[in-house]
């Protein structure tokens, strides 16, 4: 009885850590708000060779996916996401001190692989909020970290800049710090399910078994994420260009950073109103957001030909952009949910890697698409193919929602 009082303290414990962890650990923070201008400026890399990078690292998750999933059945979530977070301290150690090439490849591929280990912090958060009776938690919970994520990340955005101009190495030795206290609290967090895993692994090494419900989350999460997240790449791009038409290089980069910034809020209110939404709306949310991509895309076309009222313009595109930001992390934190809600116990560790691994597909496959496009096309193109995607998406989701319905036992409302 006592032993099972401290499993729900530690199990509470680590619920009320997992947010910041998560938080602080979703990304190489000061590192992905400077990293082509570090990987210029400072280890003089061509656009070329930056391009290569993430292309390699992705080849490289991919090809590591099998490997990697292995060795967390093997040792368990606790050091899955202990070894994630020293992954990303090292990748950061490596690209910040590294003077070759070939170091500063191997930085950026164990920074990209890392998250295979490190997207189990969600297979742990399930777990305990299970073992404590409170499933429903989940999206509040995740979504508190993307919030407290998307709040750091808007302060680095916000001061990255004059601390680049102080030293070009500061803000990548403040990234190396916060990998540190990464990796601290790593050690803080309790898999309540930690013991029943290595029964699992014992009984369980079968390949998981895809059901219908299963395929379509995995599709409907390559293809939404894989728009919001070219979209964001492209769109930046695109407005960059537009800027530089009608403004000069100075004016140009006041303008920007006003635009980033009012992006890094509306991800911040999107992931605020993502939860009152929720809700509301519960699984009806999924057919909200690849509409609300498909709105942003238009705005960010529409404004680019309006050339002649350039307020207006800059508007429309600007506002694009933020909506295309304020849904990243909620269609992230949905999906996540949805599919551990359709996933026993022994094969989340499964479910989560596959459905990262269709992402990284689909980022591959589609980039490889605008690259091809982009040699007899401009932007815009691309853009109209994310409109494209986005309603492909929508009906996807109307499929997925369907059968949501169907597996609750309610009338279809298509």
């Amino acid at each position: 009885m006592e032993d099972e009082k401290l499993k729900r303290r530690k199990a509470m414990l680590s619920n009320s850590i997992i947010p910041y962890f998560m938080g602080i650990s979703d990304d190489l923070m000061f590192f992905i708000a400077i990293n082509t201008l570090f990987f210029t400026v400072v280890k003089g890399l061509s656009a070329t060779e930056i391009s290569f990078l993430t292309t390699i690292s992705s080849l490289s998750y991919i090809a590591l996916q099998i490997p990697a999933l292995k060795i967390i059945t093997k040792i368990g979530n606790i050091k899955s996401i202990r070894i994630g977070t020293i992954m990303l301290l090292t990748s950061s150690i490596l690209m910040t001190f590294g003077n070759h090439y070939w170091i500063i490849m191997i930085g950026h591929i164990i920074y990209t692989t890392s998250f295979l280990f490190k997207k189990m912090d969600n297979v742990i958060l399930k777990n305990n909020l299970n073992y404590l009776k409170k499933e429903t938690d989940y999206i509040r919970i995740a979504n508190k970290s993307k919030i407290i994520y998307a709040i750091i990340t808007a302060i680095i955005a916000l001061i990255v800049g004059s601390i680049f101009a102080i030293n070009h190495y500061m803000p990548m030795l403040l990234c190396i710090g916060i990998c540190i206290i990464s990796v601290l609290l790593s050690f803080c967090i309790f898999d309540s399910s930690e013991k029943e895993e290595k029964v699992h692994t014992i009984q369980k090494k079968g390949k998981i078994k895809i059901s219908r419900i299963l395929f379509i989350i995995f599709i409907s999460f390559a293809l939404l994420y894989t728009t919001i997240s070219l979209g964001q790449t492209n769109s930046k791009l695109f407005i960059q260009y537009h800027l530089q038409a009608h403004f000069d290089v100075s004016t140009t980069a006041i303008y920007f950073s006003f635009i980033l910034v009012s992006s890094r809020i509306a991800r911040i209110l999107g992931n605020v109103i993502f939860g009152k939404l929720y809700n509301k709306m519960k699984d009806k949310v999924n057919l909200l957001l690849p509409v609300i991509a498909m709105i942003a895309f238009a705005c960010v076309l529409i404004g680019s030909i309006l050339n002649s009222m350039i307020i207006i313009k800059m508007i429309l595109m600007t506002i694009g952009f933020d909506l295309i930001l304020a849904i990243r992390d909620s269609s992230e934190v949905y999906i996540t949910d949805l599919l551990l809600k359709n996933m026993v116990k022994e094969e989340q560790q499964k479910g989560i890697s596959y459905l990262q691994l269709s992402r990284r597909i689909g980022e591959t496959l589609v980039s490889l698409l605008f690259s091809i496009l982009l040699i007899k096309l401009d932007l815009f193109f691309v853009l109209i193919c994310l409109v494209i995607f986005a309603m492909i998406s929508f009906i996807v989701n109307i499929k997925l929602y369907k059968m949501i319905k169907e597996r609750q036992g309610v009338k279809n409302e298509f």
